[in-house]
């Protein structure tokens, strides 16, 4: 079963000297036999086995790659190899799983703590003098799975290999063959425990491997066991330094939604067998980023490595200080032409969410009208007479009952067109309605969570999967803002153009600005070409209108963004053009953080 969909796009070019492009191993065998080659000559110079560290990320296949190991070093070398799986303390990690998934069926309380906590610390020591005893009787010993190179062990090994797969990847690859969650035994597709993903395993995960990108000898680029691509640390660092100075694309991932429509399978010709294409994720920190080095070698990795490397060369030095290196936003396409509306929401202020779900961020919306068919309307705030309390019970009564009942009474919407702006700050009631495309964008939240989007009203309808989907009433009505009504809305919500500054043929417009969202939105219009500076601080570029724009930067860094395609540009490029490379008037909406 595809869980998200893609194509390719969005490639970053970079060129590094030809040595460098040596030293990366592409292939299991490639791999494989030079990494024989290496045991050989360690053993010949220290008289002992080398000891070895496969640590990686969830669903990698440590058994082909131990088997391939082990047959291509039949008859030359003697190899022990240890399962670090082995090592979880499953009592421990239970109760984790029990806090962090118990108080709340739709959501969770993020876990936070170390990976070290959740391991048999005195096996642990146990394997480590194992090691260390056992590595004069064989040639090599290899510790494999997630967190085999823990802060216990990791001074004991000569080489650390990280093996990594992107989201993508993991969870599509999870339905063919089930991983295993870390500390069980039993095969899981990921997908069936998302919330558990979310909430324990992936926290944990990436902030192990955070902290062992500093320390491995390779990183290795596992999306396909056959092909996968061992690159030498210092040559990853070297080619993510070179993108965190370039204007890049980050990879988007599409899937079918309940309401959505099929806009973007046209625009972007997305596989045909696709249900619908109501929602394209373009940009999340979890997404990942597709790297061409050389035009030869294709490395596609979270995004988030490439911003844990050069958090400061991306976010730039406030922006990277204020959110603790966190990208702070999420962009999506809602697709919605010839669907249907979406639930109506709300979501939730940065205090609610630490105390409820231990999250670091608010999320604040907007919405950026891209395309409308007939009838194209954005929900936004209450009715100017709507009684808050029998909204409520309108909606517990739908839940309970399944008695549907008249939200348009109670919620407020506006006809759209493309062009429209409407900013969401959090705790006002919301949903982007039928027969429009939406670009939202949003303050960060993790785009493989729920994102605490709280459900007021679903209309009743069935999920794809034939369920109906979950509504939040206890939470939906704790944030809510019953102020937010019509005429607050359309005065404060939906704000005309301010003009910025202008010149021959091009102008710029703050389009969306409130000092309780901490990010703003400009609009670039021009006809041939305008010129920007990123003054320390990254920019997020949309061609909303337009075929194409030409993105340059001074030292000559160049990136065709085609409509309706996002792109960052990272604090680190300062100034920078961008050339209309179409007819008529381009327009770009600009995103940044309100500094």
């Amino acid at each position: 079963m595809t869980i998200y969909y893609s194509i390719e796009e969005a490639d970053n070019n970079v060129n590094i000297p030809q040595e460098k492009i040596e030293s990366i191993l592409v292939g299991l065998d490639k791999f494989v036999e030079t990494l024989i080659g290496e045991v050989v000559e360690f053993n010949k110079k220290r008289n002992r086995g080398c000891r070895i560290a496969f640590d990686g990320y969830l669903g990698i296949d440590w058994n082909q790659i131990v088997s391939r190991l082990n047959s291509k070093s039949q008859g030359k070398l003697k190899i022990m190899v240890y399962n670090f799986l082995e090592y979880y303390d499953t009592n421990v990690l239970n109760k984790v799983v029990d806090k962090a998934l118990s108080a709340d069926k739709s959501f969770g309380y993020v876990y936070r703590g170390r990976l070290s906590k959740l391991l048999k610390i005195e096996e642990v020591q146990k394997l480590k003098s194992e090691v260390l005893k056992n590595c004069g009787k064989v040639d090599a010993i290899v510790c494999i799975g997630s967190g085999s190179a823990n802060p216990s062990l990791r001074k004991v090994y000569d080489k650390i290999y990280y093996f990594d797969i992107t989201r993508e990847t993991l969870f599509n690859s999870s339905e063919k063959k089930p991983v295993y969650f870390i500390g069980s035994d039993n095969k899981i597709p990921v997908h069936q425990l998302m919330r558990r993903f979310y909430y324990v395993d992936g926290p944990v995960l990436d902030a192990h491997k955070k902290y062992i990108l500093k320390h491995t000898d390779f990183y290795v680029e596992c999306n396909s066991i056959e092909n996968m691509k061992a690159v030498p640390k210092d040559v990853y660092y070297f080619i993510l330094s070179k993108v965190a100075e370039q204007p890049f694309r980050i990879k988007p991932l599409y899937y079918p939604v309940t309401w959505g429509g099929n806009w973007l399978k046209g625009i972007k010709k997305l596989p045909k067998e696709m249900q619908n294409s109501g929602q394209g994720c373009i940009v999340a920190s979890e997404n990942s980023i597709r790297i061409v080095v050389n035009e030869k070698i294709l490395i596609e990795i979270p995004f988030q490595n490439l911003l844990w490397a050069y958090p400061s060369k991306i976010l730039g030095e406030k922006v990277n200080r204020k959110f603790g290196g966190e990208f702070p936003f999420t962009y999506w396409y809602d697709d919605q032409i010839s669907g249907g509306d979406m639930a109506i929401q709300v979501h939730a202020s940065g205090k609610y969410l630490r105390e409820k779900f231990n999250e670091k961020i608010r999320q604040d919306e907007s919405y950026y009208i891209v395309y409308t068919a007939e009838d194209a309307r954005t929900y936004l705030g209450l009715r100017e007479n709507a009684d808050i309390r029998e909204f409520y019970e309108k909606a517990l009564v739908a839940e309970k009952e399944h008695t549907p009942f008249d939200h348009n009474l109670y919620v407020f919407s506006i006809p759209t067109k493309p062009g429209d702006y409407f900013l969401i700050p959090a705790g006002t009631v919301h949903a982007s309605g039928r027969n429009q495309v939406v670009l939202e964008i949003d303050g960060g939240i993790s785009a493989y969570s729920s994102g605490y989007t709280f459900h007021i009203y679903d209309y009743l309808r069935p999920d794809l999967d034939g369920s109906l989907r979950a509504i939040h009433l206890e939470h939906s009505f704790k944030v809510l803002k019953s102020y937010r009504r019509e005429k607050w809305v359309l005065k404060n919500l939906r704000q005309e153009p301010k003009l910025l500054r202008k010149g021959k043929g091009w102008a710029e417009y703050v389009i969306g600005e409130r000092k309780d969202m901490y990010f703003k939105t400009h609009r670039l219009e021009f006809r041939r070409e305008i010129e920007d500076d990123t003054f320390g601080q990254f920019h997020m570029l949309t061609l909303v209108e337009g075929d194409k724009v030409l993105v340059t930067t001074d030292d000559g860094k160049k990136y065709i963004l085609d409509f309706p395609d996002t792109l960052t540009v990272p604090a680190s490029v300062g100034r920078y053009r961008i050339v209309n490379l179409g007819e008529g008037t381009a327009k770009v909406v600009k995103a940044l953080i309100r500094l």
